[in-house]
């Protein structure tokens, strides 16, 4: 792994590339998609808590086991992605900010997924019918979540990617100069 002055040298290499003033745009555009798949997968996890606990979805079984830990997994990817993670460095901070990101589209597309399945067939038994609210907004928000975070994704991960790739063609050139 790049130490930090390194992993700086080659985001500001990598960003050089571009115009100074696209760099940034790229920067901010890479934030502003962060927080707002954060606050996307928090309310993926506040409309499967609320079917939880006040649409009784708790008495269906496996189907409210699945709600409870949407629930709880999203709530740990939001806070995950709106926590200072980047302060233990940045290349460490990308790196769990990328694989919190992962999770929460992992569990926005499984939750789009399994509610498109059970309108048309029954999904462990249980099948949705029609388009209530929490349906909708649940659709919106997997959405939302999906494609903001894809972005963030998109933005972040290339460096780190590039940033490895570079670590171990050094760390091979140094084994067989040995």
């Amino acid at each position: 792994m790049a130490s930090a002055p390194e992993r700086n040298r080659e985001v500001a290499e990598t960003m050089h590339l571009l115009p100074p003033q696209h760099a940034h745009r790229v920067s901010v555009a890479g934030e502003i998609a962060r927080y707002l798949g954060a606050v996307s997968i928090l309310l993926v996890g506040a409309v499967h808590a609320q079917q939880y606990y006040a649409a009784y979805f708790s008495f269906v079984p496996t189907i409210g086991t699945l709600f409870l830990l949407s629930f709880v997994g999203a709530g740990i990817t939001g806070a995950t992605l709106l926590a200072p993670v980047r302060r233990f460095g940045r290349n460490a901070g990308d790196i769990v900010l990328v694989l919190a990101a992962l999770g929460a589209i992992g569990i926005a597309v499984g939750s789009l997924a399994s509610l498109l399945i059970s309108e048309y067939t029954p999904l462990f038994g249980f099948m949705e019918s029609g388009y209530r609210l929490a349906v909708v907004l649940a659709i919106v928000f997997d959405a939302l979540t999906t494609v903001f975070l894809g972005l963030f994704v998109l933005i972040v991960a290339p460096p780190l990617i590039r940033a490895a790739t570079t670590n171990r063609r050094t760390q091979r050139g140094t084994l067989s100069s040995r």
